[in-house]
């Protein structure tokens, strides 16, 4: 009887698999699905070395419990074909050195996500132009249910060294003053809607630039489009995309060379994958071509931004407000100084983080599985 090709899938304490989907049931009767609990590195590569593993299932409890499969190259087994993301992001692989010295594919989830993230791209969005964030925080925390004081930082146009409740006191961090702090003076509101000098906008015809125009950027310009009204720019690499295909009016930006590009746009949204080409993309020279008062959203990946330049820029006010779901660092600690910005909203890579997605991605995965080692394929969606 010939052995099925096998799939390992590591776990500890949470199964990311839906194996109750009829497709799950279907496949299992081609291919092993090997629900691999995780002990030690050892154990694991000597799983991995196994010959019948044909594909590795890679999931958080992976990275959470034995570090980055890419620490496991060398113990690949001869026999493995595929290396099944069931999410998006596939920058911790090189895919093409896999590719090229094992013969290996690595698919992920295709679109299949890009809804869900541009669904955080568009909160983010709306909390850098209201300053939701700051405004929840003073709620909480600072006047805590107390819905008039918090309105009387509108108006103001400094800042003032604040002790942190939070804290117990033991931090001090810069926080907006209020109007009625300042000097007897009248402010036009109509002129200076602001906290600390930066204006609280509406994002409605407004125009946003989006960098990185794959299944994501372009789910993220149309809820931007249809959601809350804004003129659409973006940039992609490949080049332009069909309106047909679009399916919304959007402007292509041919080159990043050109201060054209940054001069423009109210909200710059960064849809980019993590590689040598977008590096610190964002930096003190891009954001020196921004018009004043710039906002800023990363879903993407957070080598793409200079934290420093960004962190200055919204010192200075040359940023108003900045959304971050992606960062530096992540896998040890995010920068400190972020965290002492009423201007920053910060989520912790959240993403595409909802209940229906481990289905959908098992379902995805399960299918690439399925075209690579049934039917010799190289998956629906592959990345190298």
């Amino acid at each position: 009887m010939t052995r099925k090709p096998g799939v390992l899938i590591p776990f500890k304490n949470r199964l990311e698999v839906d194996d109750c989907l009829p497709e799950w049931k279907r496949l299992e009767d081609q291919v092993d699905l090997i629900k691999y609990e995780i002990t030690t590195k050892e154990n694991f590569k000597v799983a991995l070395a196994q010959s019948n593993v044909e594909c590795l299932w890679i999931t958080e409890d992976l990275f959470n419990h034995l570090g980055s499969p890419a620490e496991f190259y060398d113990d690949f087994s001869p026999s493995l074909k595929l290396v099944a993301v069931p999410w998006v992001g596939t920058d911790f692989l090189d895919g093409p050195r896999l590719k090229r010295e094992k013969g290996i594919v690595v698919c992920n989830i295709g679109p299949n996500a890009a809804s869900n993230v541009g669904e955080l791209a568009l909160f983010l969005t709306l909390s850098c132009f209201r300053m939701t964030s700051f405004f929840e925080h003073c709620f909480r925390f600072v006047h805590r249910g107390q819905p008039g004081l918090c309105a009387e930082y509108v108006g103001g146009k400094k800042h003032a060294l604040t002790v942190s409740n939070i804290t117990n006191g033991e931090n001090n961090y810069p926080f907006p003053e209020k109007f009625t702090c300042e000097q007897d003076q009248v402010v036009d509101l109509s002129k200076n809607y602001t906290i600390a000098g930066k204006t609280i906008a509406s994002p409605n015809g407004k125009t946003a630039l989006i960098l990185g125009f794959g299944y994501i950027g372009q789910s993220i310009g149309k809820k931007l489009c249809y959601g809350l009204d804004m003129k659409i720019q973006y940039f992609k690499r490949s080049g332009p995309v069909s309106s047909e295909i679009l399916g919304y009016p959007a402007t292509y930006c041919s080159t990043l060379e050109d201060p054209k590009t940054w001069a423009t746009p109210d909200l710059i949204v960064l849809a980019l994958p993590g590689h040598e080409s977008t590096q610190n993309i964002i930096n003190a020279k891009t954001l020196s071509m921004c018009k004043d008062q710039v906002r800023i959203v990363n879903v993407g990946r957070g080598s793409c931004v200079d934290e420093d330049a960004l962190l200055q820029a919204l010192e200075s006010g040359k940023v108003a407000s900045v959304g971050l779901d992606v960062f530096k660092n992540e896998g040890t600690k995010v920068d400190e100084r972020f965290f002492d910005r009423w201007d920053v909203t910060l989520l912790p890579h959240i993403g595409s983080t909802v209940s229906d997605m481990i289905g959908r991605q098992t379902l995805v995965t399960l299918q690439n599985i399925e075209d690579v080692l049934v039917k010799n394929g190289r998956g629906l969606y592959p990345c190298n």
